[in-house]
């Protein structure tokens, strides 16, 4: 089926900012410093939820990754989330232009 789609052009790569002060503007924040973990957002009082921000930045287009990665910490493997090279570019982009694209 990918080959019936080949005529169409690839869309635009082009993610809304996050709401100013919520969980998943903190999150894209943090993940342009740095791949996060839960145990991460935990010890730095950001709480429970940061695979929703996640997900919010996804649904925004940010397009975040995740991999599984073992946390000796909770005995288990958990997810370790971080931007493409392309996001972070875009973020820094938006930020430098006064966030038009702001999806408040």
């Amino acid at each position: 089926m990918r080959e019936q789609l080949s005529f169409l052009p690839t869309p635009e790569f082009s993610p809304l900012l996050p709401p100013h002060g919520s969980a998943a503007e903190q999150c894209l924040y943090d993940l342009l410093e740095r791949d996060l973990t839960q145990p991460d957002w935990l010890r730095e009082g950001k709480g429970w939820r940061l695979a929703a921000a996640v997900k919010e930045l996804g649904y925004l287009g940010w397009e975040p990754q995740s991999i599984r990665v073992m946390c000796n910490e909770w005995g288990r493997k958990i997810a370790r989330y971080s931007l493409l090279p392309k996001a972070k570019q875009a973020a820094y982009t938006l930020r430098n232009v006064g966030g038009a694209a702001n999806a408040s």
